[in-house]
């Protein structure tokens, strides 16, 4: 999709960053500019789009995201343990004047704005093509729900606004709204975008654009969510009820909305179906053209942030195949995960553990490699293996989930499991060890090699799927486990749907499992096996109110983790610009 920078420039001008949702005493000297550039079909395509620019520009392909949404939880841990993002990965020191939590507070905000903007104008564009009228209310409504979810699920209640704000404020006072208000807005929204949005893209060439399977995807995100915020069973019912609808219909119309699963766990992230990849409901795109993308020189970072450090080790250099370990080797931004996740998974009859985990790395250079002393001091092997050699093609490194017996003694390093976690599951303290782990394979990026650019490039191109469609399967489990009256045969059959898909070969049967599984908990792990590292865990273990249970039963690298930290503080600077700081209030836990 392309961003058209000036109607994006003059979209993001008319925005009030983080203040968005105040009463507010307007005043406009210069007159309603915006008002005459939406008018015209140009820009307020332009205003539309740039209520998608901000995904990739600021989220979905940044590092906040990652520490937000992937850290604080069960299943990952800063690399090293290190203390890069530390406020928002483990909770250390996180006070209302983190950088990353007014960053995310504006960005939602402006989102918002414009979404709202467009709402208000949408009736006053002459449209040549009548239905693109309707599509473009479909998006604006879709992008408004999706940008609320993650501002309410991030913030808590947060104050209600569906009217665009502009920057010329005198005076202002904001209010906190009620979560059913909120989530009813979210949820007419959603339904607004079911009822609106077509199959596909419009134009079809605009991948990213919300269609009809995304509007479905998250109207029922959004109902299961509403769950926890009741308080009767029969209020839950009925929103389990709209969650399961909605999920369910994605499943049973596959066809009609062009929406499958692959065969096999491997090509679900495999980089050449990453651009048409088509299991993705909805995908943050970013762009092989950088001035096509708002970071035009950094849009997608994603294929830095799970790597292991592997290069100038056992002869090993940076390459294409293996990506860019940058990160790794700094000690910077990069994740690594938990020992409870790694053995969360059953390789030998799970077929998603080797599809998207990388234990083994072979010597990648044209000439033999012989070991030298200091190698061997590093992965403390015996020095007797000083000028052995390595081939071309040979393993050389492997950092493994299983325990390795007589590992020092191999031609190869070995750094497994026990190397690089403790009994308890807490990283290592080992520096030689601590920053090598299986390597998360999702977002491995092929457009470096494609475009020439060096291996050692910070810029991804990929997009970014944030729904895929196994996420109904589960949602549809989840219902039938926890409302009244619910069926459990449903939920196994669903489950059981997702595990074949992901079962080695031959192993399909054993890789089902019966009704006695079908807990909340094993959804969970279900959850974790097929969803780590794409941004979900936090919001699923903040939403089944596991996250304190689970992050001190599985993380014990994140002790500080307490109730309170189900929700992020509001950014000070948002409460030092309002008139009744003290009447909005703090969240629980930062004052």
């Amino acid at each position: 999709m392309k961003y058209n920078k000036k109607y994006l420039f003059a979209a993001c001008a008319a925005l009030l960053l983080g203040m968005q949702s105040c009463d507010l005493e307007e005043y406009n000297p210069a007159g309603s500019t915006p008002d005459n550039v939406y008018k015209e079909q140009a820009g307020f395509e332009a205003l539309v789009n740039s209520a998608y620019a901000f995904w990739g520009g600021q989220f979905y392909g940044r590092e906040d995201f990652v520490l937000l949404l992937n850290g604080g939880g069960d299943l990952w841990i800063n690399i090293a343990n290190c203390g890069y993002g530390r406020q928002m990965s483990k909770y250390e020191e996180l006070t209302a004047s983190v950088g990353q939590i007014k960053n995310t507070w504006n960005r939602l905000y402006e989102i918002i704005n414009n979404c709202n903007a467009g709402l208000e104008r949408i009736d006053q564009v002459e449209f040549k093509d009548k239905k693109l009228r309707d599509i473009r209310f479909g998006e604006l409504s879709f992008m408004r729900a999706y940008a609320y979810w993650h501002l309410v699920e991030i913030y808590g209640n947060v104050d209600l606004r569906t009217k665009e704000t502009s920057a010329e404020s005198l005076s202002m006072n904001c209010y906190r709204s009620s979560y059913e208000d909120l989530y009813d807005l979210m949820l007419t929204d959603a339904q607004n975008a079911v009822d609106n949005l077509p199959v596909d893209p419009y134009p079809v060439k605009d991948v990213g654009r919300a269609t009809s399977k995304a509007a479905y995807g998250l109207l029922a995100r959004i109902a299961l969510t509403r769950v926890s915020y009741c308080d009767s069973q029969a209020d839950k019912d009925k929103y389990y009820k709209i969650a399961e609808d909605a999920a369910q219909y994605v499943i049973d119309n596959q066809n009609a909305l062009k929406v499958s699963l692959y065969d096999t766990p491997d090509e679900v992230f495999d980089p050449d179906n990453n651009k048409t990849n088509k299991e993705a409901m909805f995908v943050v795109t970013h762009s092989t053209e950088s001035s096509l993308n708002m970071q035009a020189k950094n849009p997608n970072r994603m294929h830095m942030y799970f790597h292991a450090s592997y290069s100038a080790r056992a002869g090993m250099v940076q390459d294409y195949e293996y990506g860019n370990d940058k990160n790794a080797k700094s000690g910077s931004m990069a994740m690594m995960p938990t020992r409870y996740l790694l053995e969360l998974y059953n390789e030998n009859i799970d077929a998603r553990y080797n599809a998207w985990f990388r234990e083994e790395y072979k010597l990648n250079t044209p000439k033999a490699y012989a070991w030298t002393k200091d190698q061997l001091d590093y992965f403390e092997k015996p020095s007797s293996m000083i000028g052995q050699v390595i081939q071309p093609g040979e393993t050389a490194l492997l950092f493994t989930k299983k325990k390795i017996a007589d590992k020092r003694n191999l031609p190869y390093a070995v750094v497994d499991i026990d190397d690089t976690y403790a009994a308890d599951g807490s990283v290592s303290k080992s520096a030689n060890f601590n920053i090598h782990f299986p390597t998360l394979l999702k977002y491995e990026d092929a457009n470096f090699e494609n475009k020439g650019l060096p291996t050692n490039s910070q810029v991804g191109a990929n997009d970014v799927i944030t729904m895929r469609l196994p996420e109904m399967y589960f949602i549809v489990a989840e219902c039938e486990i926890m409302k009244s009256g619910g069926n459990k045969e449903i939920a196994k059959a669903r489950i059981n749907d997702i595990r074949r898909r992901a079962a080695v070969p031959g192993k399909e049967a054993e890789m089902e499992v019966g009704v006695d599984k079908m807990t909340i908990d094993f959804i969970l792990e279900e959850r974790a096996r097929e969803y780590c590292g794409e941004f979900m865990r936090w919001f699923d273990l903040k939403r089944t109110g596991k996250l304190v249970e689970y992050v001190k039963a599985h993380n014990p690298d994140i002790p500080l983790i307490q109730p309170h930290h189900a929700w992020r503080p509001i950014p000070q600077m948002f409460l030092d610009s309002i008139l009744n700081p003290d009447e909005f209030g703090q969240n629980e836990g930062y004052n």
